[in-house]
């Protein structure tokens, strides 16, 4: 038998409770983890900035009664620790429109502003899959 194994090098994906997970799907709804979260003090509700000429948005914990603030919501059948917010129009104004579910792959705070850079994204396919076929 002639085979050519190419060998993974990449191994298992290692989720660390502790770092910052932010994803974006292709129609806005944005998925924050628990330490997203606390790095944003567990807020009820979110307002977003964007600089487009750097292409960063900017997530910022607010008041739930602010008109331009996001109510952060719990996804169906999520861990309780983890909020979702649909942000669609916010996508259209600044035509942010990825192909895909996609994961920022560095976000950071700064200041009280937790900063998801659009030119450190890649695919959240493996954690799509998980979603989708539990």
């Amino acid at each position: 038998m002639n085979i050519n194994w190419i060998e993974f090098s990449e191994g298992p994906i290692v989720q660390d409770a502790e770092t910052i997970r932010v994803t974006m799907t292709r129609t806005g709804t944005f998925y924050l983890n628990g330490a997203a979260l606390k790095a944003l003090g567990h807020p009820d509700a979110v307002v977003l900035f964007y600089d487009t000429r750097l292409q960063l948005i900017g997530i910022k914990r607010s008041s739930i009664t602010v008109a331009n603030a996001f109510i952060l919501k719990k996804k169906d059948g999520e861990r309780v620790n983890a909020r979702i917010f649909y942000a669609a129009n916010f996508c259209r104004h600044f035509q942010i429109r990825p192909m895909e579910t996609i994961l920022f792959r560095s976000p950071v705070m700064d200041g009280d502003i937790l900063v998801l850079s659009l030119h450190t994204t890649g695919p959240a396919r493996g954690w799509n899959k998980q979603k989708t076929e539990a």
